[in-house]
């Protein structure tokens, strides 16, 4: 379609200056544009004496009422389809759009970027959204100052649940190492090396380690955290929608 504005703009510009609104008049005909048989484009015959008459008459031969009115009709359809091409030209296809990288994460838990390395595509997993108690926190500072690790997988739902137990603000205190081969700065070998089988799988500072998605509370527990600070279970309670426990293997 807009190839077509732009072949009828370029053909009555050629045709000059005077014959401008008798071209785009609304009480006249529109010009169709035929092939010659040379491949050149140029306007047809209109089907009625009084067409023809309108192209081909000078401004000094019309009235002065219709020159202004064939004119402002002219002014009125060039504006619009100036004013159209700009939107038809930038109007995206919807079949070539690729939904947005939030909408990505918010359905699957991840997005993919490239690494700037090697080349390959890798996954993201998405950020917690919830924010964080001041418990979460401590706890979370806890895990780092005793060194625990939490190993899972950008695909793994009950990992993403882990990670919204923390909270955003906790979540950039826990290590957390990636076991997928197609995950962001994965740690495949790593995971190997310690018999990570299941996701999440979490080491602690204190020597124990537990498998499977867990509560804060748990990890206040199982980590030696609780012996040392108060931890309230019940402020962490129905934060995050539960996925019945376990983990993915």
């Amino acid at each position: 379609m807009m190839q077509r504005l732009l072949t009828i703009l370029a053909a009555t510009a050629a045709l000059g200056p005077s014959y401008y609104c008798a071209a785009f008049s609304t009480n006249n005909a529109r010009p169709q544009l035929k092939k010659n048989h040379d491949g050149s484009s140029k306007l047809s015959k209109l089907s009625t004496n009084h067409e023809a008459s309108s192209l081909l008459s000078s401004p000094s031969d019309t009235t002065t009422e219709s020159t202004t009115t064939t004119r402002m009709d002219f002014l009125r359809n060039m504006f619009f389809a100036t004013a159209t091409l700009p939107i038809l030209a930038s109007s995206p296809r919807p079949s070539n759009a690729a939904p947005p990288f939030a909408i990505m994460a918010e359905e699957l838990g991840y997005f993919p970027v490239k690494d700037e390395k090697s080349g390959e595509t890798v996954m993201v997993p998405a950020k917690a959204k919830r924010s964080s108690t001041d418990q979460a926190v401590e706890l979370a500072k806890y895990l780092q100052s005793t060194k625990a690790v939490m190993y899972g997988a950008f695909w793994c739902p009950h990992c993403q649940r882990q990670k919204e137990l923390f909270g955003k603000e906790a979540w950039k205190y826990i290590t957390y190492v990636e076991c997928s081969p197609k995950g962001y700065k994965s740690q495949y070998a790593t995971c190997l090396s310690n018999g990570i089988d299941g996701y999440p799988s979490w080491k602690f500072g204190n020597g124990k380690s537990q498998g499977g998605e867990m509560e804060l509370i748990d990890i206040a527990t199982t980590s030696g955290f609780k012996k040392k600070f108060a931890f309230d279970g019940s402020l962490e309670e129905g934060q995050v929608p539960s996925l019945g426990g376990g983990g993915c293997k």
